[in-house]
């Protein structure tokens, strides 16, 4: 091949959308690469792979049902054993409680918009029931944009900005058996099971 069809071929592959399992091979290498300390790094190495992976019109048509956490539709897009790219339909009618996870977690829109924040815990977490949370960064986010959300800043809320907003989340291994959903202004927390692990 000449040097000048390869050119051709690679800004070819760079535009495509891209596939699910190619997607899941780019997130584990950038997790392998920058892990949970340099998200900024993360999130720019993964910026290209998500904007093609945004750009398929037929995702709700290749996922799979999954029962959800924190959101009534809930559709595995890609499950290995241990990754796993969940589609969900984000509420409208309220806000998904600040949660934390226990695993680092990819978020971003696919359709729509969203209002998400991290926050910091700031407390000892030594008074069962009591959690002060500090805001970490919050952003509003459209199609293809994300937000890493990953030990020890593993807690994040959010909430629907507009009607049919759909968003994907990326995550490595099992969610935490029992997670902390939290009251930012009350300053409490409690713990719930969730309904899947993955």
């Amino acid at each position: 091949m000449s040097e000048a069809s390869a050119a051709r071929a690679a800004a070819l592959a760079t535009r495509a959308p891209s596939t699910t399992a190619e997607f899941a091979r780019q997130i584990v290498s950038a997790a392998e690469r920058f892990g949970s300390n340099e998200t900024d790094r993360m999130r720019a190495a993964i910026a290209d792979p998500i904007r093609r992976l945004v750009e398929r019109d037929d995702l709700l048509e290749a996922a799979l049902p999954r029962p959800g956490n924190n959101v009534a539709e809930s559709y595995y897009l890609y499950f290995d054993g241990e990754l796993s790219i969940i589609l969900f339909k984000v509420p409208t009618e309220r806000p998904v409680q600040p949660h934390d996870h226990g695993v680092w977690e990819i978020l971003f829109v696919y359709r729509g918009a969203l209002e998400h924040t991290v926050y910091e815990r700031v407390d000892d977490g030594s008074v069962a029931g009591r959690a002060v949370l500090r805001d970490h960064q919050c952003a509003t986010l459209h199609p293809g944009d994300c937000a890493v959300v990953a030990p020890p800043r593993d807690i994040h809320g959010f909430r629907a900005l507009t009607d049919g907003t759909w968003g994907i989340t990326v995550s490595r291994g099992l969610y935490k058996p029992e997670r902390l959903y939290f009251d930012v202004a009350a300053q409490t927390c409690a713990t719930r099971r969730p309904r899947t692990l993955r």
